[in-house]
């Protein structure tokens, strides 16, 4: 339920609200005054109200509230994105850098979208029991009770005040990073950038999951605390840990998710791919591993495996006939002894 709002947008559903994803506010180093949104009835903000405002109604029509009950999962987190309430207005930025899209950093060797960056720091993988560790993860990481926010913070319009300072202090470093309008002239990330900002998801991300539970024990009209699941009754938590397989053997198993093994034969490095072969190299290699533009800041040095036994896991897909998994994060990949 959580991507459905991002799975619609832009393609004529009459439930797509593609504005409701962020909220805008202006910030201008270096004194950074605080500007309301420009769009003050079609932001993020004013979604997670409508949202609430139907699922308040128990009576209300069951599609409407399933619709709404899926775009307040979305919303809460997108509001904890810093990124997602911030648009940075310089010389270079006259009409704003749209949240990050329009900046340019490069945390390797290809330049990215900063706001892309800080998407895809919690990771993005497609596999449910990978996401279900890391909540717990980040449950564990970050108690309640470590987390003041959630009693001086009670409103979303709060919380998207949360998220603009931390787009000022973090994110764009009190205007302090540095960027590009495109590609070509993206800048270095300074060092440590990465490692800071995840930190900052990572509590974010444990915010947004509190603050949901709350909002949808108190709208759903549930009147009582919600018991967790007892342990290993979701079957998620059930499934097996991925078999281990060499790198000929991946092509038997396709859609399914896997740990696979083998030498770094080659490591190909491209402007929006890097490609990993195991055993083999060139076209003949019985195995690749794919890292796409937007998560290279995860992997700044893959040439550094050449020659190194590895451990690959993630979901086998086919590609033009041949295996292969997508690294969205770093921990899919291994190096073993």
């Amino acid at each position: 339920s959580s991507t459905w709002p991002d799975e619609i947008r832009r393609k004529g559903n009459k439930y797509d609200h593609p504005d409701w994803h962020f909220i805008d506010y202006p910030l201008r180093p270096p004194s950074f005054p605080i500007e309301p949104d420009a769009r003050p009835t079609n932001n993020v903000v004013f979604g997670i109200a409508q949202c609430e405002k139907t699922l308040n109604k128990p009576n209300a029509d069951p599609e409407l509230r399933a619709v709404y009950l899926s775009y307040l999962v979305h919303l809460v987190g997108d509001l904890h994105q810093p990124l997602h309430c911030a648009s940075l207005f310089t010389d270079a930025y006259p009409k704003g850098d749209k949240g990050g899209n329009d900046f340019f950093v490069r945390p390797n060797k290809t330049g990215v979208r900063l706001h892309g960056i800080w998407d895809g720091l919690l990771g993005s993988s497609a596999n449910p029991r990978t996401q279900w560790n890391y909540a717990i993860e980040l449950e564990a990481k970050s108690p309640r009770k470590s987390l003041p926010e959630l009693k001086q913070h009670k409103t979303p319009k709060e919380w998207s005040f949360e998220s603009r300072q931390l787009a000022i202090d973090i994110g764009y470093q009190r205007g302090e990073l540095k960027g590009g309008t495109m590609k070509e002239t993206a800048v270095d990330l300074p060092a440590g950038y990465t490692k800071t900002a995840k930190a900052v998801a990572e509590k974010q991300g444990a915010l947004a999951g509190y603050r949901l539970a709350d909002e949808i024990e108190k709208y759903l009209k549930l009147n009582k605390t919600v018991s967790l699941l007892p342990e290993n009754t979701n079957p998620i938590a059930k499934e097996l840990p991925p078999s281990k397989i060499g790198a000929t053997e991946a092509a038997k198993h396709y859609d399914q998710s896997m740990i696979v093994t083998g030498i770094v034969a080659q490591v190909t490095v491209r402007p929006t791919t890097t490609l990993i072969n195991l055993d083999v190299s060139g076209r003949d290699a019985p195995f690749t591993a794919v890292i796409f533009e937007e998560n290279s800041d995860q992997f700044p040095d893959p040439a550094n495996l050449k020659g190194k036994n590895v451990e690959i896991s993630g979901m086998i897909s086919e590609f033009h006939g041949k295996p292969e998994i997508v690294l969205e994060s770093a921990d899919q990949i291994k190096v073993s002894k």
